[in-house]
């Protein structure tokens, strides 16, 4: 935890992992609670969308459902714990129950400076791809993913002017924005990342930007649910 000091600095302040949880709205708080028995200290909420690949729920225009995102800072260990945990507790191996994915991070933070870096020494078998793009484009975003072979993704709205200088995505969200975040296997990494980045014209100022995180660790993405998969493993 970070503490005030009476030398008037802030302690160093370490985080290995960052924790994610898709699940179904109205099921963050519960995912939380048990996370903090877990040793997590909080976590933040985000609100969300899914999306579904299917002809049928096509046609009856249900091909989004609610989602809510949380998002917790953790050491490599809790993150583990977390994974294990909530997945026997929510049943994330089932589909649709939800998903939980890590992404390696290290933070730092002394007399008042911050940085953040991304771990680039991450042998990770999926990745996370996130784009940001003008409200309403998220769908088409979403088109052109599936077309390269992505099994589907989570959308996110932005709302806010702004963001702190220290936080960790290095990126403004700006009003009426949407962010989609897609968790795919390494080998079609390249494939969805470049038919987005072609479909939807991201290489023109203000169409928006695309980018990649390694994923240390997934559960419950449906095409591995009958077990946790870690590492090289996933």
């Amino acid at each position: 935890m970070c503490g005030y000091q009476e030398n008037k600095e802030w302690e160093v302040i370490k985080i290995d992992i960052l924790f994610f949880a898709v699940i179904s709205r109205g099921k963050a708080n519960a995912v939380l609670h048990k996370a903090r028995e877990c040793g997590a200290t909080g976590g933040t909420i985000f609100l969300g969308e899914g999306t579904i690949q299917s002809k049928l729920l096509e046609k009856m225009g249900l091909t989004e459902i609610h989602k809510e995102i949380l998002m917790i800072s953790a050491s490599a260990e809790l993150s583990d714990k977390l994974h294990e945990t909530l997945s026997a507790s929510f049943m994330f191996a089932k589909r649709n129950k939800g998903i939980a994915f890590s992404i390696p991070f290290k933070r730092s933070q002394a007399s008042g400076q911050a940085e953040g870096s991304l771990s680039t020494n991450v042998n990770a078998s999926h990745y996370c791809i996130v784009t940001v793009v003008d409200k309403g484009r998220s769908k088409d975003c979403i088109k052109s993913a599936r077309a390269a072979g992505a099994k589907g993704g989570t959308l996110i709205h932005g709302h806010g002017a702004g963001i702190p200088t220290d936080f960790y995505f290095p990126l403004v969200i700006e009003p009426q924005k949407e962010i989609v975040m897609i968790i795919t296997p390494e080998d079609k990494v390249f494939a969805i990342r470049e038919r987005i980045f072609s479909d939807l014209e991201l290489g023109k100022v203000g169409n928006g930007i695309i980018f990649t995180l390694p994923v240390s660790r997934v559960s419950g993405l449906f095409e591995n649910r009958s077990e946790d998969n870690k590492g090289a493993n996933l």
